[in-house]
């Protein structure tokens, strides 16, 4: 799950990077067209399953909520900093069960409400509401990243007699369909990028070596680390339960706040230490309610 969190990491910071000369749509096209290469490669080449499944509306539904927050995810990159928006993305364990309580109408114990309240008291330190806040309203859209993130963790609960692979492959399909049906209502926006600001950092770390080969390099990665997010999941759910292995995935934030640090020179502030803090306390609180 960690070396999962730490791909979801890096590929944020590869989108942060090739945000100042391509569209969201495009990274977001890019993403999931060849992240479905890739799953189709090893499907071809690895021990074959079946594709068909029982359970074809809620794969579309599953592909559909993962191009959003996808998509989401990597516009809020654009504006506020990469831990920031990877910790609102991750804030899925508080929104699975809303869902659950609204469309299946389960029923939660008390201390899994207490710690979605907590949770909800970390994101509100994230996001600083005030002022600034009605300034920029951009910010906010980082909690409908988390927001989808959920509804997918509720409707991966519907599907998890299903291979993992057979889902990744129809999730990564049904996303790849979306995003060309929005590149072209939107009129393929392919503008000519800015690579003196993408391959320079503030502290100019970056050395503008082989140009084109870097974004072709950059293509790949995001397309191999979208199958490897999946497939190093689904493998730590092999060892351990979902609740175990559930706070694992909240490294995923410190790994991001190294890279904002790292390359961009963007240090943590303090709401961010504390809204990470409550949000993880938050989840911990809903594990351990859930197997009451």
């Amino acid at each position: 799950m960690t070396l999962g969190m730490l791909a979801v990491a890096l590929m944020g910071a590869v989108v942060k990077w090739a945000s100042s000369g391509f569209s969201t749509e495009l990274l977001t096209s890019l993403r999931f067209v060849f992240g479905l290469v890739i799953a189709v490669a090893i499907y071809a080449l690895g021990r074959r399953i079946s594709l068909k499944s029982d359970s074809l509306k809620i794969q579309i539904l599953i592909g559909l909520s993962w191009v959003l927050l996808v998509g989401i995810y990597y516009l809020s990159i654009r504006f506020i900093p990469l831990m920031d928006a990877t910790l609102l993305l991750n804030t899925a364990a508080i929104f699975a069960p809303i869902f659950a309580r609204v469309i299946d109408g389960k029923r939660e114990p008390r201390l899994v409400w207490i710690g979605i309240v907590i949770g909800f008291l970390g994101v509100t330190v994230v996001l600083r509401p005030g002022p600034q806040l009605f300034e920029n309203p951009i910010s906010l859209i980082g909690i409908l990243a988390g927001i989808f993130a959920g509804l997918r963790v509720f409707l991966l609960s519907k599907v998890k007699h299903e291979p993992s692979q057979r889902t990744t492959i129809y999730s990564l399909f049904v996303g790849s369909i979306f995003c060309l049906i929005v590149m072209a209502a939107v009129g393929f926006p392919i503008q000519v990028p800015r690579w003196e600001v993408m391959l320079f950092t503030p502290r100019q770390i970056l050395v503008p070596y082989f140009v084109d080969s870097s974004l072709v390099l950059a293509v790949i990665v995001l397309g191999g680390f979208s199958v490897l997010v999946n497939m190093f999941m689904a493998k730590s759910l092999r060892f351990a339960t979902v609740g175990q292995i559930s706070p694992f995935r909240y490294t995923a934030v410190a790994f991001a706040g190294f890279l904002d640090w790292s390359i961009w020179g963007v240090e943590p502030t303090w709401p961010s230490y504390v809204g990470f803090s409550l949000v993880l306390v938050g989840v911990m609180v809903i594990i351990r309610g859930s197997r009451v």
